[in-house]
């Protein structure tokens, strides 16, 4: 029986961290059925009884360093762990637990990582050193591929997969439709979702969100659904965007927090998603859902990228005309191709990590 530690931002509520590691724990067991795993979470208790897994807490640093040392594989990931946008400290974090990995002896990988950015010069130097002790890095796009190369790790270690969550199979959408209607929201109408999420203090992106939703919903006879992708973190934006729709009947923020098939199940329900989360757009693509992009991070661009898709630009210069207009053209793009090789290469990370313990 096989001792795997995982390390990633487990136990806060985000939808898409939370969809990443049910994604790798499924994609674990697919391998190995009764395979021994442990949890580094920010709620252990929660991630133990939502996973069937063992579970220790972050910061319970005595803890982790006895699961590292008597684990066979040190997993770190999935999500964007190896930046120093939210801060350094999250960083140093990070690459603590990854140095514990190769301290103790044990393997060591990436697992389908969103690298960067990483701005600081020292910061830079000190992921080189301890990223190129890992067995093997996966990462989920182009753009992460770059950034660890140009940071020096050596290629033999680096390979380009994709993010864990495109594995997880499509759910049937009648308990997401449940969830709607007990919200009140009305399912005979066309439904728009806008994932939104605070950023820098500074709400001109949500005016203009307000803005196309107010058109779209006007042109389309539509319902604007505002979903917070991290509960409820995400719950200021959301009722900030539909306070300032010009008819606030048109809108009704989802003010629930669900689990990753709820999230799949309500998302398949929606006739269009405009995402600023990144697992929103990814949840959108699983579950064949027309979705446009709004950019405040480099993973946003390359996800998009990746699937060929459509983004109605950055956060900080966003505008309601470019929104409508990216709208109209997601509605016509088919995904299929791109996300069937992306699903193959996601499944990958599970036999890679398997490989490392023959």
């Amino acid at each position: 029986m096989s001792k795997i530690v995982i390390s990633g931002y487990y136990g806060f509520a985000n939808a898409g961290d939370e969809a990443m590691l049910t994604a790798i724990i499924k994609l674990l067991r697919s391998k190995e059925k009764d395979v021994e795993l442990t949890v580094i979470s920010g709620n252990p208790d929660e991630t133990s009884k939502k996973h069937n897994v063992d579970s220790i807490h972050r910061f319970a640093f005595f803890d982790i360093i006895s699961a590292i040392k008597n684990c066979d594989l040190l997993l770190s990931g999935g999500g964007s762990l190896l930046q120093d946008v939210t801060s350094k400290r999250s960083l140093l974090y990070y690459l603590f637990i990854i140095y514990l990995g190769s301290f103790f002896s044990s393997k060591v990988m990436l697992f389908a990582q969103g690298i960067g950015p990483i701005h600081s010069m020292l910061m830079r130097k000190l992921t080189k050193y301890v990223c190129s002790k890992a067995d093997l890095i996966t990462v989920r796009d182009k753009d992460s591929l770059y950034e660890i190369k140009r940071i020096g790790i050596p290629s033999s270690k680096v390979e380009l997969t994709a993010d864990a969550v495109l594995t997880l199979p499509r759910e049937e959408m009648d308990n997401g439709k449940e969830l709607l209607i007990k919200n009140g929201v009305p399912t005979d109408k066309m439904l728009i979702a806008i994932a939104v999420r605070n950023w820098k203090d500074d709400d001109a992106y949500l005016v203009e969100l307000a803005k196309a939703a107010d058109v779209l919903a006007g042109a389309q006879n539509a319902h604007i659904v505002l979903l917070p992708l991290q509960y409820p973190v995400d719950m200021a934006a959301c009722e900030r965007v539909a306070d300032l729709m010009a008819d606030k009947s048109l809108a009704t923020v989802l003010d629930i927090n669900c689990s990753t098939e709820e999230y799949l199940s309500i998302m398949g329900n929606f006739d269009l998603l405009i995402g600023m989360r990144l697992h929103a757009l990814i949840f959108a693509a699983v579950m064949g859902v027309p979705f446009v992009a709004v950019s405040y991070d480099p993973k946003i661009d390359g996800f998009v990228k990746d699937v060929e898709g459509v983004s109605a630009g950055k956060v900080s210069n966003l505008e309601a005309k470019e929104i409508v207009f990216a709208c109209h053209n997601a509605m016509k793009i088919k995904h299929g191709d791109c996300l069937t090789k992306l699903r193959k290469l996601s499944a990958s990370n599970a036999t890679k990590a398997f490989s490392l313990l023959e």
